[in-house]
């Protein structure tokens, strides 16, 4: 039977990336996209930084697969009347829920599409019928919050810290009950630190990026600006979150996975590689802006888990650095005057 991939949220940065991902790895699947935005064939949703300005951020070359007969995407909210019945129409063999807002968004914002969004899609499949055979939950490392013993695995207490980590522990519930109840197989990837290019400038590697690129191409002046970087984080390149969210989906792995790259990386080593790849690790000024302390001085993953379905990072810390900034670069190059 040639699979079916329903995914949500298939416009979102991580959203693009698996969507590709899938059409590439799976030859004879057919993917459905839905979700809020309408369709768009060259950017993101959302605005990255070139020359001072905001623009719509372009899509690397590769993800532009609106050419591509097997996936078709729908603007559809998960809140649509419409929304069993085209479930029941695609017949999905498997839904990966990877729709709902980042860290940055109102509080109300946040729980109305991660735990209001992840409420309307069950519902959704409940009414539509269908007895799918997999669904797969987009969820975050931030559940579990500070922890004292590391690296933090799969069987931690969950303890969030702020509104998009409780949000995202709520949708956990929602869709564990809702396994229970269907008897529908059901996992849980609690992703870490993402980056990658075009990623939105709320992250870390994309801001510290935008800076030296502007830098490296003439448009700034030699000058960082940057928040607390004493912090550890675990950080995965897209692409390989798409990786393992693929392991997971095609290897059925039930329950609560970690995907992340099981490395410790202080964000100050992040921001230093970044600067190395651009020759400029001498001639930066660093300017720390005040702010709060960060609540999580240290995160990352026990991967133990993932490990055993064969998957490991293809994409090291300094070859996603160099692709970050080349996007940044070209942007610049692209768009400078005549």
């Amino acid at each position: 039977m040639t699979p079916h991939y329903l995914v949500t949220g298939a416009q979102g940065f991580i959203g693009r990336y698996f969507v590709a991902h899938l059409l590439d790895r799976f030859p004879e699947s057919t993917v459905l996209g839905i979700g809020r935005s309408p369709g768009q064939n060259l950017t993101f949703n959302h605005f990255v930084t070139c020359r001072d300005r905001a623009i719509p951020a372009p899509l690397p070359e590769h993800l532009r697969n609106f050419g591509d007969a097997r996936y078709s995407y729908i603007p559809s909210g998960l809140s649509d009347a419409n929304l069993a019945e085209l479930i029941r129409d695609f017949h999905p063999t498997a839904i990966v829920h990877l729709a709902g807002s980042l860290r940055g968004s109102s509080e109300e914002s946040i729980f109305q599409n991660n735990v209001g969004s992840t409420e309307e899609l069950l519902n959704g499949i409940r009414a539509s019928g269908v007895k799918i055979g997999f669904l797969l939950l987009a969820s975050s490392g931030g559940v579990y919050g500070r922890q004292e013993s590391l690296p933090i695995a799969e069987s931690a207490p969950v303890q969030p810290v702020d509104s998009y980590s409780r949000s995202k522990l709520a949708s956990e519930d929602q869709v564990r009950l809702f396994g229970l109840q269907s008897r529908i197989p059901t996992a849980i990837a609690r992703i870490f630190n993402v980056f990658g290019p075009g990623q939105d400038e709320l992250h870390f590697a994309s801001r510290m990026a935008a800076q030296v690129a502007a830098i490296l191409t003439g448009n700034s002046a030699p000058v960082i600006r940057t928040g607390l970087l004493s912090s550890t984080r675990d950080f995965l390149d897209v692409r390989d979150v798409c990786s393992a969210l693929g392991a997971i989906l095609e290897r059925r792995l039930e329950g609560i996975c970690n995907v992340a790259s099981g490395v410790e990386t202080n964000v100050s080593d992040l921001l230093q590689l970044l600067l190395q790849v651009a020759g400029l690790e001498t001639t930066v000024d660093l300017q720390r802006e005040t702010g709060r302390l960060d609540l999580i001085p240290r995160h990352f993953a026990n991967v133990n888990r993932l490990a055993k379905t064969g998957f490991t990072p293809q994409y090291s810390r300094c070859q996603s650095c160099h692709e970050i900034l080349t996007y940044y670069t070209r942007l610049t190059y692209q768009r400078s005057p005549a």
